[in-house]
């Protein structure tokens, strides 16, 4: 990443100024989510997580997205593509819209040595055209800063819904760089029930070679009864951290064989933390991407009160670096008062896990959260997170304000210590600022 991606982040966090000052519920905050799982032509499992939020306002929509493309085989080994963008819309008429973005996009290696972050920073404009069950799209822009070689680009897409049958939609779009270079993504997707597609893509694209995907998606957006229950998206700085100036981290939930009183979840969490480089505003590079993923069968015990077996696999994968991965896998029983933490439903929250850790032994993690003031508009709370093993005991306290609304907007200041029960490998605290976006579906 490069001294762009600040300015990214902080119009990730500016779009959200509109979202306070909603006027009726059509102009209320909003946010969707795309999950795509599969496997590609060149035998990698294929994983693709997009995050988009939109900020309606009087004269125009502001909107934010964070996705990443990761494409790894057996050993963790594979390229993650990066795209952070943001961009203003603004409606003609009913059926044309004019539009202004900046993507930004780069590229990193997990456990391979890449000295060289390649990175783009694309600014287009754009016509898009919506006649309801087709969309036609054109652009032009510049590139800005990056990776040299990069200077014109013009682009077209479309999509066409119903196509010979009503579960049958057709993607496209197609790039041509400096007027000389053509990429292209596109293929089809089949509809198996409202929010999950069988889809197909075929692309080449900024110096990979031409690969095929082929998997499931799951979507939120637009129907009730999705698999997708949950999402949450934070980025903080820390400037008083020698290693880190910043962490972005996340998750979602989906939500399968659902009764009233009992239910299975996968959960995806991440995190990336990014390095501090020669200074806060210096080159943005992550130093890891972590993955924890967990499988929950949870029953209702009573009217507040759930219990759950759960299973965490934990993956830390060192970034553009030419180093082994660290992974652990734990199992054990938990109790928590409602089914979603991060939701605001009462004063008191909490979550209580105890079980083993195949890697280190007896472990326990925790939540509690607590409220501390309530209004219309607004709500205050703290939250404290704790997880201790044998190796070492991690905590994690933060002050938060959340909004109401279909995207709830999190402002949080905490405070993150690790210890070693080593002391050879206790690390400093890290105090943290920062914003997160949370909706429950």
């Amino acid at each position: 990443m490069n001294r762009y991606l600040p300015l990214l982040l902080a119009a990730l966090a500016l779009l959200s100024v509109p979202a306070l000052a909603g006027e009726d519920d059509a102009g209320l905050n909003n946010a969707s989510l795309v999950v795509e799982y599969g496997l590609d032509s060149l035998e990698r499992r294929y994983y693709r997580p997009v995050f988009h939020f939109d900020f309606p306002g009087r004269r125009n929509n502001l909107f934010a997205e964070v996705q990443y493309h990761s494409r790894m085989n057996g050993r963790l080994q594979g390229a993650i593509d990066y795209w952070v963008m943001a961009g203003a819309q603004k409606a003609l008429n009913e059926k044309v819209t004019v539009e202004l973005r900046l993507n930004h996009f780069c590229r990193h290696e997990t456990l391979r040595d890449t000295p060289y972050v390649w990175n783009l920073n694309e600014v287009l404009g754009r016509v898009i055209l919506d006649r309801g069950d087709l969309t036609l799209a054109l652009g032009a822009g510049v590139f800005v800063g990056g990776s040299a070689g990069y200077r014109e680009l013009v682009t077209a897409s479309g999509e066409w819904r119903g196509l010979f049958i009503p579960e049958l939609s057709l993607q496209a779009e197609v790039k041509l760089v400096n007027f000389s270079r053509l990429y292209h993504d596109g293929g089809f997707a089949l509809a198996l029930n409202r929010n999950v597609d069988l889809f197909f893509r075929n692309t080449r694209h900024y110096e990979f070679r031409n690969a095929s995907y082929l998997g499931l998606r799951f979507k939120s957006h637009g129907e009730s009864g999705a698999f997708l229950d949950a999402m949450k998206v934070l980025v903080g700085a820390s400037p008083f951290d020698d290693r880190f100036k910043l962490e972005i981290e996340g998750d979602f939930k989906l939500e399968f064989f659902r009764n009233d009183s009992r239910r299975v979840v996968l959960g995806v969490e991440f995190e990336s933390p990014i390095l501090n480089g020669d200074g806060f505003f210096a080159q943005f590079w992550p130093g890891k991407m972590i993955y924890d993923l967990g499988l929950d069968y949870e029953k209702r015990v009573a009217p507040e009160l759930f219990a759950a077996w759960v299973a965490r696999y934990r993956a830390d994968i060192p970034v553009d670096d030419d180093l082994p991965f660290a992974a652990s896998l734990f199992t054990g029983l938990a109790l928590r008062n409602q089914e979603e933490f991060d939701v605001l439903e009462s004063d008191v929250r909490y979550e209580a896990a105890v079980g083993y850790d195949f890697k280190r032994g007896l472990a326990f993690s925790g939540k509690l959260g607590l409220g501390i003031w309530d209004c219309a508009a607004l709500k205050v709370f703290t939250e404290m997170r704790a997880h201790a093993d044998p190796r070492r005991i991690r905590f994690d306290i933060r002050l938060l304000a959340g909004s109401r609304g279909r995207v709830e907007l999190r402002p949080y200041l905490g405070w993150k210590k690790e210890i070693g029960l080593d002391p050879a490998q206790e690390t400093p605290g890290k105090f943290l600022f920062g914003l997160g976006f949370f909706k429950k579906f």
